[in-house]
């Protein structure tokens, strides 16, 4: 009985060793897979900077952006979250490339050094998604949801209504809002238009520029105007024999958005819907608010979610892509044509967001540069005071426009 016994006990403990073995097997082949899961988001990339004035420590930091940059971009696929913006690569790769800080994580250093004039670094690292996603979805929030202003002439049941309250405006921002888009109040704007005349005029025919884009920046907080003509018929005649009590009515829209920043034409279209009801003025709402609906979108009933029509993606997507490649005017004062090079260079060098700088001229020690900015004038205009500096200036603001600023610099 003994022996039975002690034979049972050596079994059980070679079978418990077998599952214990087994299982050790098991978690390390996890922990491997695992392991290798994680890696998905690891890799090498190699970036290039151009060497300036011998500053090989300034073109080693920007050859590290570069090839983080890189590595960010190679890994987008895997983690990015499909949306109609964000689904455009080469847009998020433009915002990805300005604000790299902390997205790539554990990374370190595998060859380094001069190579024909640029400063050559290959790095290993590893992609932090939520890092990367963060940065999208910020900046699609500060970039891709603009600050409206509609300014919409309408002839509405033969009555011409001037931009400021129109039954159309009313409408779009009621669709649009309901997506979350912001707009300036429509008292602000009838304010506006009645005690700058002559600059909302302008505005309304598209014209923005100088006084008028400080107008509609400074006085509304606008970021782009939506302006144009609509107009609704009547066609109850084609219901003849058909129902002696609907009104038949018809919407004509044709609609352009301008980006107030730069006045560019954002997005353009035109659009027309029937509107059926018993009463004519409700039917003419009707029918503008069908039309709206087929250009800027509507919310589904199944999901509760708005699905951007094409003029409202049109919008997103090249106002994003504005704010990501701005280009905006610095006029300096203070600099001879040296001091201007070496202040030119540092900026395109050292300032995050900066793509390329462009000399515009200059007449004594006063010049103009055209940089192109990945980010709103206020951030370079921050950015620039921040960093004074290291760039090895001293650098005093003193006005701000959308697209424009003025400085003097003195170097130290």
């Amino acid at each position: 009985m003994k022996s039975k016994s002690l034979v049972l006990m050596i079994v059980l403990c070679f079978a418990a060793a077998i599952v214990s073995c087994g299982g050790g097997s098991t978690s390390k082949q996890m922990k491997k897979e695992s392991s290798k899961k994680e890696c998905e988001l690891c890799g090498e990339a190699t970036g290039y900077a151009q060497i300036f004035d011998n500053d090989n420590s300034l073109a080693r930091d920007r050859a590290i952006d570069d090839a983080m940059n890189k590595l960010v971009g190679s890994k987008l696929g895997t983690f990015v979250q499909g949306s109609s913006v964000v689904e455009d690569f080469a847009l998020v790769s433009s915002i990805v490339e300005a604000k790299t800080t902390g997205m790539v994580r554990n990374w370190k250093v595998l060859k380094e050094g001069p190579q024909e004039g640029s400063f050559v670094v290959t790095i290993y690292g590893e992609v932090y998604p939520q890092a990367v996603n963060d940065t999208i979805e910020s900046t699609l929030r500060n970039y891709g949801r603009p600050k409206f202003m509609v300014l919409v002439k309408e002839t509405f049941e033969g009555k011409m209504n001037m931009p400021g309250f129109t039954v159309t405006e009313l409408t779009m921002m009621d669709i649009m809002g309901n997506a979350g888009f912001e707009f300036v109040d429509a008292a602000m704007t009838q304010q506006l238009m009645q005690r700058d005349r002559a600059k909302m005029q302008m505005a309304v025919n598209g014209q923005v520029a100088g006084d008028v884009q400080n107008l509609l920046m400074d006085s509304a907080g606008a970021e782009v105007i939506i302006v144009g003509e609509v107009k609704t018929m009547d066609q109850t005649a084609a219901l003849a024999g058909i129902s002696a009590n609907m009104k038949s009515k018809q919407a004509i829209i044709n609609i352009k958005a301008i980006d107030v920043y730069t006045g560019n034409i954002l997005a353009t279209t035109s659009a027309n819907a029937p509107g059926l009801h018993i009463d004519a003025t409700t039917a003419s709402k009707t029918a503008i608010q069908n039309c709206l609906k087929k250009i800027l979108g509507r919310t589904d009933e199944e999901t509760g979610k708005f699905q951007s029509g094409p003029f409202m993606n049109q919008i997103t997507k090249k106002f994003l892509k504005s704010a990501t490649e701005r280009m905006i005017t610095i006029n300096v004062t203070g600099l001879d044509f040296t001091e201007l090079t070496k202040f030119r260079n540092e900026i395109q060098n050292r300032v995050r967001g900066v793509k390329k700088v462009y000399s515009r001229g200059q007449t004594g020690r006063a010049a103009k540069l055209e940089v192109e900015f990945a980010g709103k004038t206020n951030d370079l205009a921050e950015e620039l005071n921040a960093k004074a500096g290291n760039l090895g200036f001293e650098i005093s603001i003193k006005e701000t426009y959308p697209n424009r600023i003025m400085l003097t610099a003195k170097k130290m």
